[in-house]
């Protein structure tokens, strides 16, 4: 059982990195979520409720003024998308650094990889027509990194004490 546990983490790990190529390799249009989500949404009560607020991300205000109520949707829908991905890479990372490697060098390892991920992601989109690599969005992903390896950490150091106290 502890042997398909194993693998089961290497193919979460290679299905996260090949699902972040294949996006990455996708022009903007052929991710394009703005009609389905005026399909479902109601945009004129979505403008209202919404009017007046303001997002600065790299240099650039998004609003429903500039974007419209459903590319405002959308913007929180793949920056939200980034954050998910990213702390889930960083879970698997950790995950398969962790069959080898102690605590204290798997944690750091999967913080390392996951930018690295990042980095790599954003620079390919660069050769993708119609996308762009942001700095932001470097960021943002090691940033649902840095948070996933927060609560590893924190569940760590919980485990270890509760132990701790368990043996007394």
């Amino acid at each position: 059982m502890r042997r398909y546990k194993k693998l089961l983490d290497y193919l979460l790990l290679a299905a996260i990195l090949l699902g972040l190529f294949l996006s990455s390799s996708q022009p903007y249009y052929k991710q394009d979520l703005r009609g389905t989500i005026s399909r479902i949404v109601d945009e004129k009560s979505w403008t209202e409720r919404m009017e007046g607020i303001t997002i600065p991300y790299a240099g650039r205000e998004i609003s429903v003024e500039n974007k419209g109520a459903a590319g405002f949707i959308e913007f929180f829908l793949r920056k939200g998308t980034h954050f998910a991905v990213f702390a889930l890479l960083a879970f698997s990372f950790y995950r398969v650094f962790s069959q080898r490697l102690s605590f204290a060098v798997a944690l750091p390892w999967s913080a390392f990889c996951s930018l690295l991920v990042a980095v790599l992601d954003e620079w390919h989109q660069t050769f993708t027509p119609d996308r762009t690599g942001m700095v932001n969005d470097v960021l943002l992903d090691l940033s649902g990194s840095v948070t996933m390896l927060l609560i590893i950490l924190l569940n760590y150091l919980y485990s270890r004490r509760a132990y701790q106290y368990k043996m007394k």
